[in-house]
């Protein structure tokens, strides 16, 4: 997974080491589907040797439109709005509607689950399912985001020609998806619990780490060579910025080891890293690497939108532009790559949407940050009760002495 990262800078979400740990998740919790169908465990071990033998990538489409945030799926202007079983036949589900946020569209296989949990059992069943399907299914269309990849140079957008993975949402037609596809199907419990149950989740978080810790060692190279090139470090709060930078890096590291020392074997024998150092390090990145980009733009300043282009560097303006944008430490000509890849990590369409994506990759991080508090509630007791026993200590001290009012003159 690291190998992949670095090829990437930890830019693309969506490597096949991402949801193919999920699918071999699912398979190893094969016995938990199986509670509810005897097909369904079979279904998730079958598509993952699939995925494996055949050495497909695969992405996900889990989250409603966002049209109603107030309404849950099933109360909806539209009950076909957001996707859901319309029928069930002998060959399979037919199934109905839209899904968004499905990264890397050109994926070979599509993973369709809940990312938000389902409240409503009676209401949501129709929208409770996970199966796995070929995203060149007959009835499925993609809607895509305009790309952030404007066909030009890995000069002039180094990161952006090279690891736009785009986003789109998915339209369902009626799309039949045949019974060994299903893992899930009408069962709120279970859709809401798969992931985690399974092991998947932990396993997608690890990567994610993985991803995390390469990204912002990425960052704090870049920021590093910005400094040098342009003499920055003669201001103190330069060393205040690279030190937040490599604080970010460390903290990942350390959350990595953490969750693969303490790993152990879970309920279905697979070794699982611990779940909860990889949560705490993907929950902090949502909120560092926004700072992170704050960070590269403050030292970049107005050299990230004064570099001229691959056009102009080769053009009759050379000489000018080897005169005047030189460096403390670097001739133009190497200064301009540099900022040039600095302002596509910090200020281009490209740096904007790695913004949002590790700000709400996790979904939204309210209602995160309650799912996190509520699943560590007996953590939070015990923190608690330590604390309430050294209030109770210092409390029956007090009163076991006799007080400064009965003390004689």
């Amino acid at each position: 997974m690291r190998i992949w990262e670095e090829h990437t800078h930890g830019m693309m979400g969506r490597l096949p080491t991402y949801l193919n740990r999920g699918a071999m998740g699912l398979a190893a919790g094969a016995a938990y589907f199986s509670e509810a169908d005897s097909r369904f465990g079979a279904n998730a071990l079958r598509r993952y040797e699939y995925l494996r033998e055949h050495d497909l990538c695969m992405t996900a489409t889990l989250s409603s439109p966002q049209a109603n945030r107030a309404a849950s799926v099933a109360n909806q202007a539209d009950p076909f709005l957001a996707a859901r079983i319309k029928e069930e036949t002998n060959a399979g589900l037919i199934v109905r509607g839209c899904r968004m946020l499905a990264t890397l569209p050109i994926a070979d296989e599509l993973l369709v689950y809940s990312g938000a949990p389902l409240r409503n059992p009676e209401q949501e069943a129709p929208y409770a399912f996970v199966f796995s399907i070929p995203s060149d299914t007959q009835g499925i269309r993609f809607i895509c985001r305009e790309s952030v990849d404007y066909g030009r140079s890995h000069y002039d957008h180094p990161l952006a020609s090279r690891f736009e993975e785009l986003d789109a949402v998915v339209i369902f037609d009626d799309v039949l998806v045949p019974w060994e596809n299903i893992f899930v199907s009408h069962d709120v419990p279970r859709c809401n619990s798969a992931f985690s149950r399974t092991g998947a989740a932990v396993h997608m978080d690890h990567q994610t780490v993985v991803k995390n810790i390469v990204k912002a060692e990425f960052m704090l190279g870049l920021a590093s060579l910005l400094v040098n090139s342009i003499g920055a470090e003669v201001f103190q709060h330069i060393y205040e910025k690279l030190a937040e930078l490599w604080l970010n890096a460390e903290t990942m590291k350390a959350c990595l080891r953490a969750a693969e020392a303490d790993a152990a074997l879970d309920e279905w024998q697979i070794m699982r890293p611990a779940e909860d150092p990889l949560v705490a390090a993907c929950i902090l990145f949502s909120r560092m690497y926004p700072r992170m980009v704050e960070i590269i733009q403050q030292i970049g300043a107005s050299g990230l939108v004064a570099m001229p282009t691959e056009a102009d560097v080769r053009g009759p303006l050379a000489e000018d532009i080897k005169k005047f944008y030189q460096a403390a430490r670097a001739e133009a000509f190497d200064r301009i790559p540099m900022f040039r890849l600095a302002w596509d990590a910090s200020v281009s369409a490209f740096a904007s949407r790695q913004v949002l994506y590790e700000r709400f990759s996790r979904g939204d991080p309210i209602r995160v940050a309650n799912a996190l508090v509520l699943t560590h509630e007996d953590q939070l007791q015990r923190c608690a009760e330590r604390v309430y026993e050294f209030i109770r200590q210092g409390r029956d001290e007090a009163f076991a002495q006799p007080s400064d009012d009965s003390v004689d003159g």
